[in-house]
């Protein structure tokens, strides 16, 4: 945020004006702290709020292809579905839900970290996990 313009701190006044010039002083401090409040609430609000509903069925998520491609700082809510009871793994965000048909399961969470994320489904005992879709967050 850039902002331009000229701020007088101290009014222009009588010598030993003291009152006057803790005034003004006051009164410029709480300019910075709302202009700071401000850049804060500006940097909060530069995500989206993204619902996907997802289904995996017969290990796939269909009809997705295998990415999902986000920005950082966008609010993501996952809600899964599944056509047996299992358990996916968000790497990375280290986010795990557990399927168990027909009630949906939901994974919430703000993208923070950029790069690539495998999901996963984990605990079939079916020996290494082999992801089942991507998470791909951009700066």
């Amino acid at each position: 945020m850039t902002i331009r313009g000229t701020f007088t701190i101290f009014r222009r006044g009588p010598a030993g004006s003291l009152f006057r010039r803790l005034s003004d002083l006051a009164r410029a401090a709480t300019v910075a702290a709302l202009l700071g409040a401000a850049a804060v609430a500006v940097a909060d609000d530069s995500g989206q709020h993204k619902v996907l509903t997802l289904a995996v069925v017969n290990g796939a998520v269909p009809d997705v292809g295998d990415t999902i491609r986000v920005k950082q700082g966008d609010d993501l809510e996952f809600r899964w579905s599944g056509d047996k009871p299992m358990e996916l793994h968000l790497h990375g965000y280290d986010i795990e839900v557990k399927i168990t048909p027909p009630a949906p399961a939901v994974m919430a969470f703000r993208a923070r970290l950029p790069g690539r994320f495998p999901i996963e489904v984990h605990g079939q005992g079916r020996g290494p996990h082999r992801p089942i879709l991507y998470l791909e967050v951009y700066p």
